[in-house]
């Protein structure tokens, strides 16, 4: 079991108080025929005596006074870290695509062969082959063959003053003559190949 220090003192102090009077009370083989009674403390006296000792002692043992606590210091918040700002960065500037250039449309002479030419680009060769065969059947790809008030020119029109809607120069072009003889054969037919099957049935379209 632990004694805490003023505790141990008071037991230390009762103690000799216990002591000194237990001394005072206690003389060795003194009876009343050696002193007399009037020699002899009473109880008064071995109690002052008593008290004197233990004031005595507590003056040269005084109890320690415990120190106050020492305050902790107080809880410093610490300070939250600002973030520092994401720079946003900087968009970049698409570039503008480049416009394609448009391609220069293809100018055809207005000749036989320019006609024949215009017709393959405008139709396809397989289809080209066939309106080359139904022409070259009614008109030889002659221009002029034929007469104005009939069947006239390379698609033979008939008669050849429809052919007036794709230029005024009708009679004598062959790149007018072709424009109209190509709408012709897809308005009735579909196509220059059922244009030229229908023809080799009936001889004529």
């Amino acid at each position: 079991m632990r004694i805490s220090p003023p505790a141990a003192g008071l037991a230390a102090i009762a103690a000799v108080v216990i002591f000194a009077g237990a001394a005072i009370s206690i003389r060795p083989e003194l009876s009343d025929a050696t002193v007399g009674r009037d020699s002899m403390p009473d109880d008064g006296t071995r109690v002052a005596t008593g008290a004197l000792v233990a004031q005595l002692w507590l003056d040269q043992h005084p109890t320690p006074t415990a120190e106050p606590p020492t305050p902790a210091p107080p809880a410093t918040a610490s300070p939250t870290p600002t973030p520092s700002p994401t720079p946003s960065p900087t968009p970049t500037a698409k570039p503008k695509p480049k416009p394609k250039p448009k391609p220069k449309p293809i100018v055809y002479a207005n000749t036989v062969a320019g006609a024949r030419a215009y017709v393959r680009a405008r139709i396809g060769i397989r289809q080209y082959n066939c309106i080359n065969a139904l022409w070259t059947r009614e008109s030889k790809w002659n221009p002029r063959a034929g007469k104005l008030s009939s069947a006239y020119g390379i698609p033979q029109a008939f008669p050849g003053s429809k052919m007036a809607v794709f230029g005024s120069n009708w009679r004598t072009s062959p790149i007018t003559q072709v424009k109209w003889g190509i709408w012709y054969v897809s308005d009735r037919y579909g196509s220059a190949c059922v244009a030229w099957a229908f023809w080799q049935v009936h001889g004529w379209y």
